[in-house]
């Protein structure tokens, strides 16, 4: 894991050619005493934490005048933390609690305030939990909260009232609210509408075992009701049945219906076209139902392609449908080319969606090929003005060199310099002298999220000068300041890029516009599902292109980590022609699945094919990558002429897609 160098004052010496003035002297000697001190306490605070995790209570008292003398060390208060976590009980309640009071909400707090109310809770210092406790601590300790509050309540309904979104849970409740809940029930509060509620959470979102009891809370004649919302879970299909539901509670059944007849929609569409006419006579949809059916049915169908789709789009685009509605309406008729109905559709949209740039820019292809060149051209060139993806490629079909905007963020010294300063700050730096990127970006969140909105661009171009790519970039985003385009697309590990690239003929460009795209340039990220390091790889997919085990140290190696993602580009410009848009799209989403999304018998459109990719992550992913490819371009001093490829090329039929040793060669290819 890389270990971050700050930049530091570089002392000047006297030479025979100039004299240096004593101050400057001093202030270097200075410097040098202050960073040979801050080494040798940094030092000093690795063999303490050690010490202290592991320490028995005689062991911390013995270590307190240790402790103490690092006092001026930014990272003083993590080993107070640790003192205290080894002194968790009644006889040190003031120095647990001033710590919770002088470092309020602090990240070396984090956890702290909660395990001290279980400690409270555990022995039954009911005074004490009750001085301590806070909300948002969580269902246990909520819970626990309640229940004291409801042994000695004059007027219990106060906080009876606060239980119902506890009770409210697709999964079971920790024991300390069954009190609570006992209560609560007695007091008349639990309905069947709340049972049902409940039931609902629970077979959908939460654990469906719990349905079994909850369902035996219902009168019999509700049972039913239970039952279906297990059945409509896992067979969909359930909804073509109509002597399943028999509308003695419409309300309840209406909202299965719905979940059903949705859920099928994406599924088999045609099947869900079915059950929506076999319930369309008994009239059991709301407005907000009828839009969430139509528009799984109208989508699914365009996904697909499918004939039907035209009619369902129109009548799922409709007032209140989501904003992917109009996108994918928009989208089917692009893929037919059905230019004037695309104009139609634009023109009869709401005017915040008429100024959305890509609207805009599919206006203005409209119009130009419907034999309209100068009225398209006029909306090119406004758009042309822009730094996005759609701008990039407006600027390329009127042979226009797309403009990036740049501007240096205004910096103001003083106030950078009190940020530095800031105890959050300093113990973020710290962090990552130590390597500690996690605990380092816990400390900046902090600090960030105390600033004015105008100091935070100060606080970006802080990150940016400590070589912090990934939040500087966040901070940069947050500060609303993004016209800073160079400090935005730092040229972050440029070097290894370059060679690497060089290697595996991948243009040094691309692979950093995947790496922005993905990690931002954080060597440490991981994803949901796994992915890690700069370029986001897969363990397997690592496994794979190295042909041995790699581990995740290797791969929260910067260097090692662009070496198997650039590697990793290179198998994938094998498998789709030297294509970057289909490379770019594979990385996100697999090649296997990108190949099931090409056209088939013809061509299609490069910018079509991109604005009709199925999944909303991979075709945002996709235009983000190629901009980003023309802006390191730029900042490099290269140009591949990304765009004007873009606007003049097309993407091959699934059967016409040939790789490297192929008759046709490159798919990149103009139309």
């Amino acid at each position: 894991m890389q270990v971050f160098a700050f930049t530091r004052m570089k002392c000047l010496t006297f030479s025979s050619l100039a004299l240096v003035s004593w101050l400057s002297v001093f202030a270097c000697k200075a410097s040098a005493q202050d960073t040979t001190e801050l080494a040798a306490q940094r030092a000093q605070f690795i063999a303490l934490e050690k010490q202290l995790g592991r320490a028995s209570r005689q062991k911390v008292k013995q270590l307190e005048d240790e402790v103490e003398a690092l006092s001026s060390y930014p990272l003083y208060p993590y080993l107070l933390r640790q003192q205290i976590d080894q002194r968790m009980d009644m006889a040190h309640r003031d120095d647990i609690e001033a710590f919770l009071l002088n470092y309020h909400n602090q990240p070396f707090t984090y956890g702290l305030r909660g395990r001290w109310l279980r400690y409270l809770a555990k022995h039954n210092e009911k005074k004490a939990f009750l001085a301590n406790y806070r909300d948002g601590m969580g269902t246990t300790i909520t819970c626990q909260y309640l229940q004291y509050q409801l042994q000695d309540a004059a007027q219990p309904d106060y906080w009876l009232d606060k239980v119902e979104p506890l009770w409210l849970a697709g999964d079971s409740q920790p024991d300390e609210c069954d009190p609570v809940f006992r209560r609560w029930q007695k007091a008349g509060r639990l309905t069947d509408d709340l049972i049902l509620g409940r039931i609902e959470k629970a077979a959908l979102v939460g654990n469906p075992k719990l349905v079994p009891y909850l369902k035996g809370k219902l009168p019999l004649s509700k049972h039913y009701l239970a039952d279906l919302w297990l059945q409509i879970r896992t067979s969909s299909s359930l909804v073509l049945k109509k002597s399943r539901f028999p509308l003695k509670n419409k309300q309840i059944e209406s909202k299965m219906l719905a979940y059903g007849m949705e859920k099928l929609g994406w599924k088999d569409p045609k099947a869900a076209i079915k059950a929506w006419y076999l319930w369309q006579p008994y009239n059991v949809f709301s407005k907000q139902q009828y839009i969430d059916v139509s528009r799984a049915i109208a989508l699914s169908l365009a996904i697909g392609d499918e004939p039907e789709a035209d009619e369902w789009l129109k009548r799922a685009d409709i007032d209140g449908a989501a904003e992917d509605v109009k996108r994918w309406h928009m989208s089917y008729l692009l893929r037919h080319e059905r230019w004037q109905d695309v104009l139609d559709l634009i023109a009869q949209a709401p005017a915040t969606i008429q100024q959305d740039e890509a609207y805009r820019y599919w206006e203005a292809r409209s119009l130009e090929a419907l034999g309209l060149p100068e009225q398209a051209e006029e909306r090119y060139r406004k758009l042309a003005g822009e730094r996005h993806y759609y701008g990039f490629m407006a600027s390329a079909r009127v042979n226009q060199q797309p403009t990036l905007r740049h501007a240096e963020t205004p910096r103001s010294d003083e106030t950078i310099a009190m940020i530095a300063n800031r105890p959050a700050a300093k113990r973020a730096k710290e962090f990552l002298e130590l390597g500690r990127l996690i605990d380092a970006r816990r400390e900046w969140h902090y600090m960030v999220t105390s600033l004015e909105t105008s100091q935070v661009k100060d606080a970006a171009l802080l990150a940016n000068e400590w070589g912090w790519f990934d939040q500087a970039i966040i901070s940069f985003t947050q500060s609303g300041f993004m016209d800073d385009v160079e400090k935005r697309f730092p040229m972050a590990y440029a070097d290894r890029f370059n060679d690497v690239g060089r290697t595996f003929d991948i243009q040094p460009a691309f692979a950093m516009a995947i790496a922005r795209r993905e990690s931002s340039f954080m060597v440490d990220a991981v994803s949901p599902t796994g992915a890690r390091g700069l370029m986001q790889l897969m363990p397997g997919t690592a496994r794979y292109i190295a042909e041995k085990k790699v581990s995740s140290d290797e791969l929260f190696d910067a260097d090692q980590n662009v070496h198997f993602g650039v590697q990793y580009l290179r198998y994938l410009m094998d498998k789709m022609g030297d294509n970057p848009v289909l490379v770019s799209a594979s990385y996100n989403a697999g090649w296997r699945r990108v190949m099931k999304w090409l056209p088939e018998g013809k061509t299609m459109e490069t910018d079509i094919w991109i604005d009709t990719i199925p999944y909303k992550e991979t075709r945002n992913y996709v235009k983000a990558v190629m901009a980003y490819r023309y802006i390191y371009e730029h900042q490099m001093g290269e140009s591949s002429g990304i765009f004007e490829k873009l606007a003049r090329s097309a993407i091959p039929p699934v059967d016409g897609l040939m790789g490297p040793g192929s008759a046709s060669g490159s798919t990149f290819a103009p139309k």
